[in-house]
């Protein structure tokens, strides 16, 4: 072969030609380290007996966990904002598995519909196995709950963590259980730096992605307090980072949007393989001791160093306590 031909077919190729087929092999790289890394969960585990709560169930990654649990023989618990749409997951949840799933209605933004909620529950419920904190959006613009509080901290954060206080009892009852709260990989970026200011809106820095990697950070930090509380009474707590998955969590922010479908679609995860993780932790027999812990593709993660600091972590819970109207005496009293 003539190396003067060689040389000269080399030569006719552009320059950007060549940062093209440089950036298609890289983005075909990350495709296939993504595909390769995904965690699906394995177990043969079965939960006949266990009652578990999936909030945020009526779509996504909330849909596809109840659906599988329900698989496993659960009782699962709906429990949504949106009635009519909650039904109709029901109804595919029932065709799928042959089992009859309860639907709740629950609305994260509505402090009085949370302890309306859980009042229903102790009162109707005789078990709680399995909490799974699962429901998050992100807002596009600069919205108040019913309580005064921001619509991403309250429906993410502050309502989960209300939540879970009000179950608490609930969960030591039928211990062993469990406590999954979705956080992110984004909670990296997030902080719980100026909390009360974050909650009523007045927060400098405020923009809808900070605001969910804030809500994300609190998730975790939240899964770390309530870990240590929990675990002498048979709770274990913790938190999980599905992946990139498009549920339409970006809202109607048509930019954020659009290029996060554009990204999750090509790098991302379906809903149900967004929800193994969960599943993992809400099933598998090492969570029935381990506790604390951040997860991400059926595997331990790696946590923001911010996390292993003690006094933010406690500083956040009490804060938290305070913005959600209990009485921190008897929240403590919960862990005795």
């Amino acid at each position: 072969m003539d190396p003067s031909g060689v040389a000269d077919a080399d030569a006719c190729v552009s320059p950007s030609v060549r940062v093209a087929l440089a950036v298609v092999a890289v983005v075909l790289c990350l495709k296939a380290y993504v595909l390769c890394t995904k965690g699906v969960y394995r177990g043969s585990r079965t939960m006949h007996g266990k009652t578990a709560i999936v909030t945020g169930s009526n779509s996504g990654i909330g849909k596809e966990t109840a659906k599988e649990l329900a698989r496993r023989g659960a009782r699962v618990i709906l429990a949504c904002r949106s009635a009519e749409r909650a039904q109709r997951a029901a109804q595919e949840i029932f065709a799928d598995s042959g089992r009859t799933v309860v639907v709740k209605h629950l609305d994260l933004c509505s402090f009085r519909s949370v302890r309306a909620f859980a009042e229903d529950i102790v009162k109707s419920e005789t078990r709680l196995d399995v909490l799974i904190n699962n429901a998050g959006n992100i807002p596009d613009e600069l919205l108040f709950t019913e309580d005064g509080y921001e619509v991403g901290l309250q429906s993410n954060y502050l309502g989960h963590f209300l939540l879970t206080i009000l179950l608490t009892d609930l969960l030591k009852k039928s211990a062993p259980s469990r406590v999954i709260n979705l956080s992110s990989v984004l909670h990296h970026f997030g902080t719980t730096w100026r909390l009360e200011e974050q909650a009523k809106g007045t927060y400098p820095w405020r923009t809808p992605l900070l605001t969910y990697c804030n809500t994300k950070m609190a998730m975790v930090l939240f899964t770390k307090a309530l870990a240590r509380r929990l675990k002498p009474l048979g709770v274990t707590v913790n938190a999980v980072h599905p992946g990139a998955v498009n549920t339409g969590i970006a809202g109607e922010e048509r930019l954020i949007a659009y290029l996060f479908g554009l990204l999750v679609n090509f790098f991302g995860k379906t809903p149900w393989e967004g929800a193994q993780t969960t599943l993992y932790a809400a099933v598998d027999d090492r969570f029935e001791s381990e506790t604390g812990m951040y997860l991400e593709d059926c595997a331990k993660g790696t946590v923001s160093r911010r996390v292993l600091d003690r006094e933010r972590v406690e500083s956040t819970f009490r804060k938290t306590v305070e913005l959600c109207h209990l009485e921190p005496a008897k929240v403590e009293k919960l862990f005795e």
